[in-house]
């Protein structure tokens, strides 16, 4: 992995852009969906858990959209 890579994924971690949703919510969104691992991969590149969300089309999120 290239260093400036590697540097951009630690600040991304350290600063996240303000978001709707923490992590954790964003994970039990996505599993509800089954995209648990997609959307997991898309904020290991630096999305912010919104972005995330709005990755897979399930974003924005008010809980009518959830499958049963």
């Amino acid at each position: 992995m290239k260093i400036v890579t590697f540097l951009w994924r630690l600040w991304y971690r350290l600063h996240p852009a303000p978001s709707h949703f923490t992590r954790p919510e964003v994970l039990a969104i996505a599993r509800k969906h089954n995209l648990e691992y997609e959307v997991i991969k898309a904020m290991d590149h630096g999305c912010t858990p919104d972005e995330a969300l709005q990755e897979w089309d399930i974003y924005p999120y008010d809980g009518k959209n959830a499958q049963k």
